[in-house]
């Protein structure tokens, strides 16, 4: 089955806010973390389901050499990208109307 992204506009923020922040901390390191994430997203459209439950029906892939995690929910052939949140943040204390 082929799976289709769909991104919050939470998620699209958070993506944008950490690719400054890294590109602050050295130049070309917000393109590294675009990279990442692109790398993890590919992996999702091939298996969504392969990472666990960490929410009722909410998955996290974790993205490789940067701490952040992608918070996803699988509802058909989409893959629903609500939050792309720094490992040291609670999941558990999104707002409720995610």
């Amino acid at each position: 089955m082929a799976f289709r992204l769909k991104f919050s506009s939470r998620a699209l923020r958070e993506i944008g806010e950490a690719q400054e922040w890294y590109e602050l901390q050295s130049p070309g390191l917000g393109e590294e973390f675009i990279a990442a994430m692109e790398l993890q997203l590919k992996r999702l459209e091939q298996a969504p389901l392969l990472y666990a439950e960490v929410i009722p029906n909410v998955r996290r892939a974790l993205l490789p050499r940067f701490p952040y995690g992608l918070f996803y929910a699988v509802r058909g052939n989409l893959i629903h990208i609500f939050a792309v949140l720094h490992d040291a943040r609670n999941p558990r204390r999104w707002p409720k109307n995610r």
